[in-house]
């Protein structure tokens, strides 16, 4: 998920099914109960099935593993999406659009594992190593921070409060005579871990400066625990980059005339050195696992499974797709169900959430409150929230929600919690995934889904 400033986004094995929903003594969500009367929700949730979405959300976030937008990660992410739709038999098509330069880190160890970071535009920018042996700096903004023996080091210091700070840290750690600087991000007001970044500078500097996770900064603080620590830093600019949105297309099957369009979306790209398992392989993998559900399915809608690239650079492949749509093609759409972090496990977020950026209910919302309702299912609220890719088709007049787990604790002023590690290496199945909500989320969004976009049988209205 793309979070602008307060705007207001080697692995475990995956638990099976079985034991979450039996011998572990977790209960399965009411919605997995189908308590619903209507047949038409029978078809979804007789079907859908957590686990296959979580194997999606494996293989996206460790087999491929980070998929910065422009990038080689992100192109292996389309590659694999297309692929599952075109074996459900869809029709689907690669949409490309530019995207602006990335500056990526890397971090290497003794032992051979490496980690990424982001890069500083105007340090130094080289695939020759820099290596030195790493010291921690809890301050940095006084050169009597510094040890006498800093020249030739990796400096690391949690970094400061705003860019002028950080250059002034830098500036101190280069004056030392330091081979390099790491700033680790910082804990966010709401408890989350900071991710990695672009550290800003004024000016160019001869050292690389990368900006670390909060939790990179920590493992780092556990190593030299243990004793001495040597890395070898490289960094890279990539340029002329192109991100990609895939899109398969289920025509309206039978005889409809002019039929509208109901899109289901998730964004497939995560940021710099994280997996991105929650935020956004698990909207990806319930896309596709909605889409296999569907393909047997009569339906009286047109319907597109859009992955989106480049999310987490602003929304950029969402905002591309309804640029080239023409007025006539904007009004056809029906409704955008568009699915953000719908599987995480932290406790704070507690409610599935139907989102539009200022509250509004439409047909998309609706649907979802209905469902949940007949489902017997109290996970699902309404709410109000932008920063993702239901925000260009709102902006452009196209009915639209986000759906996400979220803990709201005050609506004026918002206060919320999204789990303390997304946009963070730490974004793992492991630790950041529940087979219990997605199996809530699948149910609740494609029941609702499918009462949009089905053919009105009698029969499955009993």
């Amino acid at each position: 998920m793309f979070l602008r400033k307060k705007v207001l986004k080697v692995a475990a094995p995956i638990l099976a099914i079985s034991m979450l929903f039996g011998a572990t003594g977790l209960a399965a969500p009411e919605a997995s109960a189908g308590k619903s009367t209507a047949a038409h929700d029978q078809k979804v949730v007789a079907r859908v099935d957590a686990n296959r979405a979580i194997e999606h959300i494996r293989y996206l976030s460790e087999e491929i593993g980070p998929r910065n937008g422009g990038l080689e990660g992100e192109r292996k992410s389309a590659a694999y999406i297309a692929g599952v739709l075109k074996s459900y038999g869809y029709d689907v098509e690669y949409q490309y659009f530019p995207v602006a330069d990335q500056y990526i880190a890397n971090v290497a160890f003794n032992d051979g594992t490496s980690w990424d970071m982001g890069a500083a535009p105007n340090g130094k920018l080289s695939k020759d190593a820099v290596t030195g042996e790493v010291i921690f700096v809890n301050g940095g903004s006084n050169l009597a921070d510094f040890p006498t023996d800093t020249a030739g080091k990796i400096v690391v210091m949690p970094q400061g409060s705003s860019a002028a700070a950080y250059r002034t840290q830098v500036n101190n750690a280069i004056s030392k005579g330091a081979a390099g600087v790491i700033l680790q991000s910082l804990v966010g007001s709401r408890g989350n871990y900071g991710q990695a970044f672009n550290p800003s500078l004024t000016g160019q500097v001869n050292v690389p400066v990368f900006g670390a996770a909060y939790i990179q900064g920590e493992w780092l603080k556990e190593q030299l625990a243990k004793g001495p620590v040597t890395v070898s830093l490289t960094a890279e600019r990539f340029s002329n980059l192109q991100s990609v949105n895939v899109i398969a297309t289920k025509p309206a099957k039978g005889n409809v005339e002019n039929p509208k369009e109901v899109i289901l979306s998730a964004h497939h790209d995560s940021v710099v050195g994280a997996p991105g398992a929650n935020d956004n392989a698990s909207g990806v993998g319930l896309m596709l696992e909605l889409a296999r559900v569907f393909k047997g399915y009569n339906t009286d809608k047109d319907m597109k499974f859009i992955a989106f690239g480049s999310e987490e650079r602003g929304l950029l492949g969402a905002r591309y797709y309804v640029d080239q749509l023409s007025q006539a093609e904007r009004d056809n759409i029906e409704g955008v169900f568009n699915a953000d972090m719908v599987a995480t496990n932290y406790d704070k977020a507690k409610n599935l959430y139907a989102m539009t950026p200022n509250g509004s209910t439409n047909i998309v919302t609706d649907s979802v409150m209905a469902a949940g309702a007949r489902l017997g299912n109290s996970d699902i609220l309404p709410g109000t929230f932008g920063s993702s890719d239901h925000v260009p088709f709102h902006n452009a007049g196209i009915p639209a929600a986000l759906f996400i787990w979220m803990g709201i604790d005050s609506w004026s002023p918002l206060v919320y919690h999204i789990e303390k590690v997304y946009h963070t290496p730490q974004d793992t199945i492991a630790d950041n995934i529940s087979a219990e909500r997605m199996q809530s989320a699948l149910d609740i969004i494609g029941s609702g889904l499918f009462d949009v976009v089905r053919k009105d049988v009698p029969a499955l209205n009993k």
